[in-house]
């Protein structure tokens, strides 16, 4: 059989792209080298607690349109709660809980008074906040050209944010969408995040929190859809090689089988594609190049499981300390019971300095934390814990990445590529992936058309 698109990966680009052709009717087959769909972006049921772990812990926002519409198609989007005003919760280990909570007024006066009324940060500084306003609004290419040369800290700097400002909210928020220290990664992704977010409509800021595991939001459901509409998915099936020939996708091998299609839409890491390229004849030119010149940043996961609740708030941004967000699981998916133990999720963003850390290092170092910022997690005792290690949860957006990223079209005709550190304009977010996936599946649709 020839189908109209083979996709290779089963990460949220590829089942994106998948549930788009699929939904307007073409045939599809996608194709995942792992035993589950998913990527870097699954849920698994632990053994000896039966509570759902993600692989790593996300916050979604309003401004998240794709993803948005991606859970509308599949289904699953009721699973998934949108806040009605954005409300962050802050927690320092000294000065306790403060609130960043924003009114129900239009944007941006929402996001205005919200930080105005930011109590960790005294009030002649949040007055400073409002410049980062006044230059979201002010954008154009040359700026954006500017932005991407320099870092979020230059960029900072050159507003005159204080160093209250940034540690206690635009660095959490920096390393929160991109995974990398404030010093090393380019503004240009931070600044189109908090323009996406902060202006538009109100509801573009709020957060859209998971009430359940991301394979049952946004895995499962995706590949019931694009089974229902036809399409076929194969996992376990790694694909060997592209075989190309004038610049034109023939097939592809997997294993000993031959599979062809109309196109081709190619939904893997950068590094996976990089060492599929090398897998190819040597008379090959490679259809993406610049491979070479992409890094990884990796995100820890640590999952605590405590003989009593520590905790009410359904998720915390904390100051001051190794981790950067708890979340308080056994609330999210209101599995709070009898027993009176809780699920915590504790996240470390951009952790290259932890990630050689051993597992029961970072659960004790994580413990230490818990009882500082909490002190009602003092005699809490851990009941067991599972430690996940993303060494290679996104790209690193450094000055001048952006520049490197590829569009959806390659120099191979029929081979069109999908993945969050493609040319979407995110940073690798679930946002960017999804948008990546509806990218490709209109490359396949104007090709198929031609």
């Amino acid at each position: 059989m020839t189908y109209d698109a083979i996709i290779v990966g089963g990460g949220l680009a590829g089942l994106s792209a998948a549930v788009e052709l699929t939904s307007k009717g073409r045939s599809v087959l996608l194709l995942e080298q792992k035993p589950h769909l998913g990527g870097r972006t699954y849920s698994f049921i632990d053994k000896q607690t039966s509570d759902p772990v993600d692989n790593g812990q996300h916050l979604m926002m309003g401004c998240y349109h794709a993803t948005r519409r991606f859970l509308q198609i599949i289904g699953s989007a009721h699973l998934a709660v949108l806040q009605p005003n954005l409300h962050i919760e802050f927690l320092h280990p000294r000065n306790g809980f403060a609130s960043l909570r924003c009114p129900p007024l239009p944007a941006p006066l929402h996001v205005l008074f919200g930080l105005l009324r930011l109590q960790t940060i005294p009030f002649s500084h949040r007055l400073r906040l409002l410049r980062i306003g006044t230059e979201l609004m002010a954008s154009s290419k040359q700026k954006e050209r500017e932005l991407e040369q320099i870092t979020v800290d230059q960029w900072l700097t050159s507003l005159k944010q204080t160093p209250e400002n940034r540690k206690y909210l635009w660095d959490i928020l920096a390393v929160g969408t991109l995974n990398d220290d404030p010093s090393t990664v380019s503004a240009l992704l931070f600044y189109r995040v908090l323009k996406a977010a902060f202006l538009g409509a109100r509801l573009n800021s709020s957060l859209l929190v998971p009430k359940v595991g991301l394979t049952d939001l946004l895995i499962d459901p995706a590949a019931r859809f694009i089974e229902a509409k036809g399409g076929e998915i194969l996992t376990a099936a790694a694909v060997d090689a592209f075989e190309i020939s004038n610049r034109y996708v023939d097939g592809l091998r997997v294993g000993r089988r031959k599979l062809k299609a109309r196109t081709y839409i190619c939904a893997i890491p950068y590094h996976a594609l990089s060492a599929l390229q090398s897998r190819g004849k040597k008379t090959d030119e490679p259809c993406v190049e610049n491979l070479a010149k992409f890094e990884s940043s990796p995100i820890i996961t640590l999952h605590l499981w405590l003989d009593r609740p520590v905790i009410k708030h359904e998720f915390v941004a904390t100051l001051d300390s190794t981790i950067q967000w708890i979340f308080n699981k056994s609330r999210m998916y209101q599995r709070e019971d009898e027993s009176g133990r809780q699920y915590l999720s504790l996240l470390i963003s951009g952790a290259a300095k932890y990630v050689g850390w051993s597992k029961e290092k970072l659960v004790n170092v994580a413990m230490g934390e818990l009882r500082t910022l909490l002190p009602t997690a003092g005699e809490a005792r851990l009941l067991h814990s599972v430690v996940i290690k993303e060494k290679r949860a996104t790209f690193s957006p450094k000055p001048g990445v952006e520049n490197l990223r590829p569009s959806t079209e390659t120099t191979v005709k029929n081979l069109f590529l999908a993945g969050d550190w493609t040319a979407t304009g995110y940073p690798a977010t679930i946002e960017g992936a999804v948008m990546s996936g509806f990218n490709a599946a209109e490359a396949v649709r104007r090709y198929l058309g031609n």
